[in-house]
Formats: C-alpha cells, sequence, structure tokens
C-alpha cells in the first residue's frame, strides 16, 4: 500500500471517530462528573409532550432523566427518594432534564406539602453547609451567602456546630417562590447559655425557582421572636415538631436509605 493510500485511510479514520463517536469524545474532554452521586427526594412525572417517558422533578427544584426507574414508580405524581449518579456525558432523545442512574429507590408516604418538603430540603442543606464550614456549598444554594467571603463565614458560623432544622412553617407559595419561617438549635462550642449550650434561632426566608433549581433569595429575623429563649420554649418546639413530623430533627425526615 503506497503512503498517499495509508494517510487517506488514516484520515478516513478520524473523520468516522469524530462523526460516529461523540459520547466518547465528550467522555475524554470532561470526566469530572461522571461519577457525581447524591441523595434526591423528588417527584415522579410524565410529561404530556413525551409519551411513555417519566421523569423525576426533584425537590431541589431540577429535572432528572432516569435512565432505570423501576416499573412500579412509573405513576404520575408518586414522591420518591434515591440514590443517583449523573451520567454527565450520557446522551438521550428526550432533551429532558439531567441524565442519573438511581438506586435504592423507594416511595416516600407522608402528608408535608410538596412547598414544605422542597423549603426543607434547601434549608438542610443550608444547615449541613454550616456543620460542614463549606462556604461554596451555601453559596450554591443560597443567593444572600455569595457576598461573603471565607473569613466573614468562618466568623459568622465559627462559635457553633450541630446545626438541627426543628420546624418549617410555610406562608405563602406558587410555582415559583416559596416563603415562610425556620427554627433551628445549634450548639455554642466554648460557651454555655442559661439553659445549657443549646441555642435556638429562627428566621425568615424566601426561596425562588431558578433555572438551576430552588435558591435562598432572600432571609431575616422573625418579628415576633422572643429576645431570649429558655428551656420550656425549646421543648414546646420540639413537641410541636414531633407532631407534625414525627421527629424533632428534620434531617432524619428521610433517612439516606
Amino acid at each position: 500500500m503506497n503512503t498517499i493510500m495509508k494517510k487517506c485511510l488514516c484520515l478516513f479514520s478520524i473523520l468516522l471517530l469524530t462523526v460516529f463517536s461523540p459520547t466518547v469524545l465528550a467522555v475524554a474532554a470532561d470526566t469530572t462528573q461522571i461519577n457525581t452521586s447524591f441523595h434526591m427526594t423528588g417527584q415522579v412525572t410524565s410529561p404530556t409532550t413525551i409519551q411513555g417517558f417519566y421523569g423525576i422533578i426533584g425537590d431541589d427544584g431540577v429535572k432528572y432523566q432516569p435512565t432505570n426507574l423501576p416499573r412500579k414508580f412509573k405513576k404520575e405524581g408518586l414522591i420518591i427518594q434515591f440514590d443517583a449518579k449523573l451520567k454527565a456525558n450520557t446522551m438521550s432523545t428526550f432533551q429532558w432534564g439531567k441524565i442519573v442512574e438511581l438506586s435504592n429507590a423507594a416511595q416516600i408516604t407522608s402528608s408535608i406539602a410538596p412547598e414544605e418538603r422542597k423549603a426543607i430540603h434547601l434549608l438542610l442543606k443550608r444547615l449541613d453547609s454550616f456543620n460542614t464550614r463549606d462556604l461554596d456549598k451555601l453559596q450554591e444554594i443560597d443567593i444572600v451567602s455569595r457576598q461573603l467571603t471565607k473569613e466573614q463565614f468562618d466568623h459568622w458560623v465559627g462559635k457553633y456546630d450541630h446545626f438541627t432544622l426543628v420546624y418549617v412553617d410555610i406562608s405563602d407559595a406558587d410555582s415559583t417562590s416559596i416563603t415562610g419561617s425556620c427554627y433551628y438549635t445549634r450548639e455554642l462550642i466554648n460557651g454555655m447559655t442559661l439553659h445549657g449550650n443549646t441555642d435556638l434561632a429562627a428566621m425568615t426566608f424566601t426561596l425562588s425557582q431558578t433555572s438551576s433549581g430552588w435558591k435562598l433569595t432572600e432571609s431575616g429575623s422573625l418579628s415576633d421572636q422572643p429576645l431570649h429563649y429558655n428551656a420550656d420554649t425549646l421543648a414546646a418546639l420540639k413537641e410541636k415538631s414531633v407532631q407534625k413530623y414525627n421527629t424533632d430533627n428534620l434531617a432524619t425526615l428521610w433517612q439516606k436509605i
């Protein structure tokens, strides 16, 4: 085979790889998100524009396209929790949401309203960022905090630990915003209050639906928040939480399976 023929075959092979192997080339270009795994709760939906397709709208406000949703969960409006692995470079003809591979999927039976469930999901992520001292994680879901420096963030949360979401109350909600208030406890690392090292805090919040999911866009202090909490106040709040959620620690509502 002469040199010209060899060069032509080589160029032809490269052309075939370019045209027919976009997924392979994409994987080579970006491998940072292929193995991203997470736990999520959400609602199964079947868009009327895509016959026979079932997706999941996560409580984070993001659409997910499962590659392996079990048949028993293919029901419009079903609330489920699941572990997911993001398949960032997998191609699909549906063009709907982020493609994920599911595991440990289970139905959730709960009387908690969808808007409150979404708020709890985001508020838990916010407190988790406090517990892990992770400003990047906080700023991903809390737009208000994006003006903070690392030093300001550390000073803000540095004297507390074990932030725990206790109670959430929704005052208004629609498809684009959720407003309400929440109570959470936090433990003083080096210090004591009149009722021990546990402090009770409260805040108002507004969540807004964005192109990348629900984000905290406003926060403030409760107007009727007492200046000083005592043990009886905390005990009464925890009892109220148990009556509503069957737990006084909302992080345990949907434990990772």
